[in-house]
C-alpha cells in the first residue's frame, strides 16, 4: 500500500508537474505580453508627447505671425484709398459745387444790378487809344524797348524813312509802360514817325 499510495502520489505528481508547467509558461507568455504593451504604451506617450510639443511649438509661431499681420493692417499706409476716404473726398466735391453755384448766382445779380443803376445816358468810351499812326506790338521772349525800337527803325530805314521812332515817343504813347519791367506778351503801341 506504501507502494501503491507511493505511485499514486508520483503519477499525481508527474500529472500535476505539466500543468505547472504550462501555467508558468502562460504566465511568462502574459508577462512578456504585459511587458511589451507597457514599452509600447510609454513609446507611444513619449510620441505623443513630441508631436503635442511640436504642435505647441508651431502654433506659437503662427500666433506671432497673426499678430504682426494684424499689427500692419491696423497701421493704415498713405498711399491706401478706404472707402470712407473717397466718400469724404466726393462729400467735400459736392459742397464746392454748390459753393460755386451760389457765387455764380451772386455775381450775375450783382452785375444784373450793375446794369440797371448805370445811367442811361452814360458816354460810349473813347473810339481808340491811340488815333495816331503806328503798330501794335506783342513782347517776345528776350526783347527790350531798345531791341524793339531798332528793329522798327531798321524796318522803317529799308523802306527809305528818314525819320526814327524815340523812346521818348513810345513812352509817351504807351503811358502806364515801365521800360524795366516789360512782360512776355505784353502790347505796345509803336508810333510812326511819318
Amino acid at each position: 500500500m506504501k507502494r501503491l499510495l507511493f505511485g499514486l502520489f508520483l503519477g499525481a505528481t508527474c500529472l500535476l508537474e505539466p500543468t505547472v508547467a504550462l501555467a508558468q509558461g502562460a504566465s511568462l507568455e502574459t508577462r512578456a505580453l504585459r511587458e511589451d504593451y507597457r514599452r509600447l504604451q510609454s513609446q507611444l506617450a513619449a510620441d505623443l508627447l513630441e508631436a503635442h510639443n511640436a504642435l505647441k511649438s508651431e502654433l506659437s509661431k503662427l500666433s506671432t505671425e497673426v499678430r504682426l499681420l494684424r499689427a500692419q493692417a491696423a497701421t493704415k499706409d498713405p498711399a491706401t484709398v478706404t472707402r470712407a476716404d473717397l466718400e469724404g473726398l466726393a462729400k467735400s466735391i459736392r459742397e464746392i459745387d454748390s459753393k460755386r453755384v451760389q457765387d455764380k448766382n451772386l455775381i450775375l445779380k450783382e452785375m444784373q444790378a450793375l446794369l440797371r443803376s448805370a445811367p442811361t445816358g452814360a458816354k460810349p468810351p473813347a473810339a481808340a487809344l491811340h488815333p495816331e499812326k503806328g503798330f501794335d506790338h506783342s513782347v517776345e521772349a528776350g526783347q527790350t524797348i531798345s531791341a524793339i525800337i531798332a528793329a522798327y527803325n531798321n524796318k522803317l530805314k529799308s523802306q527809305g524813312v528818314k525819320k526814327r521812332i524815340t523812346l521818348k515817343s513810345v513812352l509817351e504813347a504807351n503811358p502806364n509802360l515801365n521800360p524795366r519791367t516789360i512782360r512776355i506778351g505784353q502790347s505796345l503801341f509803336i508810333p510812326d514817325p511819318r
